[in-house]
């Protein structure tokens, strides 16, 4: 975890889809967790403008909730391709 020599928040979670980092900071929130979404740093080598944003948890007692409510989700880092492909390598056709 990083923690902030200001505060000792926690990161949970950061990404430049802003979508997402609001879905994970509104789904914490209406869990009774508080967090900051805080906008995050440009990397050097990166080609995007923007920077990426982050949720942030206020208390240390609650990242294991909060962790655990991202899985029960499926949002944040664990958000799961809803679009892949499965392959089935017994199938003959398929392996051949």
């Amino acid at each position: 975890m990083f923690r902030t020599g200001i505060s000792d928040m926690q990161l949970v979670f950061f990404s430049s889809d802003r979508l997402e980092v609001q879905r994970v900071g509104l789904a914490l929130a209406a869990a009774g967790i508080p967090c900051k979404v805080r906008e995050g740093f440009v990397a050097r080598n990166d080609f995007s403008n923007l920077p990426e944003a982050e949720v942030w948890i206020q208390k240390d007692g609650d990242l294991h909730r909060a962790f655990m409510l991202c899985v029960e989700q499926s949002i944040g880092f664990a958000k799961r391709e809803t679009n892949s492909v499965e392959v089935d390598f017994w199938d003959t056709a398929v392996a051949a």
